[in-house]
């Protein structure tokens, strides 16, 4: 009987069984080979990936945020922030400092004691209470975004309701027209900067800024990559090893023959098959969130904003 792990597929196999096809070997390709080996694996992939939203492509996930930082104190000269008595979290680039009920960007982190702030006009007498909140969170490695909301895990006595997704301008504003800490309520994602080793680079920003640590989960969308012979298994391949593997097969027959072929015909029929198959394992089986005793009237009334 085959064990789970020779159900599914791999770089390796999927390298031997498209090679097979198209030049008759399995092994010992050239350059040249593997890499339109390599082309028809890229396609096929593509071709699954983009027939169906899988259902293995949006794990849930968890977020995790950070409680104000304010042990020590601080002193302020022409925007940079000297901090006695404490050491500034890792994130502190992506906060906002409140002193004397003022708050202010953050612009850089320059070392465990030292800010600098966007305002370079800034002033505070040494010993000044502070409070650092923090506005922007990193999006977990290989992740692209987050599926409409993020939902608190239920407590001792009370469940609260889901955070909700909105546009970036919306969180935006409300950051910017009254900053203000609590439980998070709605959440936007946002493009940081483009790093072409990795791609675009996402965050995700609260509105209200988090007053404690709160553990949120919620079904992230997966990013899609490559196989590679360090990298040997693709996503979903537990579930979709035979209908990838067509799929590969059928890329190569365009590629390598210039037409469709028996791969293509069999691809096109497991495809359907197993959309009904990820459909139905990921049938809803429970309606609507639920909400703190007198709680969802508020909560339904923000939603409509």
């Amino acid at each position: 009987m085959p064990t789970p792990a020779a159900m599914t597929v791999s770089y390796a196999g999927l390298l031997e069984r498209v090679g097979h096809r198209c030049f008759g070997k399995r092994s010992s390709f050239s350059a040249d080979e593997t890499d339109d080996i390599e082309d028809a694996i890229r396609d096929g992939l593509h071709d699954v990936y983009m027939a169906h939203t899988w259902s293995f492509f949006r794990p849930n996930k968890p977020i995790t945020t950070s409680a104000p930082y304010a042990t020590g104190t601080v002193t302020i000269v022409a925007g940079v922030v000297t901090l006695s008595g404490g050491v500034f979290p890792s994130w502190a680039a992506v906060a906002v400092l409140k002193v004397d009920d003022e708050y202010h960007n953050v612009s850089t982190r320059d070392g465990n004691t030292q800010i600098t702030l966007v305002d370079t006009t800034v002033a505070a007498s040494a010993g000044s209470t502070y409070e650092l909140l923090r506005l922007e969170y990193d999006l977990p490695t290989g992740f692209e975004s987050i599926e409409e909301r993020l939902n608190y895990p239920p407590g001792k006595s009370e469940c609260y309701p889901a955070a909700e997704m909105r546009d970036d301008r919306f969180v935006r504003d409300r950051q910017q027209s009254t900053t203000c800490k609590g439980r998070p309520r709605y959440f936007s994602i946002r493009t940081v900067e483009f790093d072409p080793t990795v791609g675009s680079r996402r965050r995700i920003s609260f509105y209200p800024l988090a007053d404690a640590v709160y553990s949120l989960t919620g079904r992230m969308l997966l990013r899609p990559t490559m196989i590679d012979s360090d990298n040997q298994f693709p996503v979903g391949g537990e579930m979709l090893g035979q209908l990838i593997l067509e799929a590969c097969l059928a890329a190569s027959e365009r590629l390598h023959d210039d037409g469709e072929g028996v791969h293509t015909k069999r691809f096109q029929e497991l495809l359907p098959l197993a959309i009904a198959a990820d459909q139905l394992e990921t049938k809803q089986t429970h309606l609507g969130p639920d909400a703190p005793r007198g709680e969802r009237s508020v909560y339904e009334r923000q939603s409509k904003l």
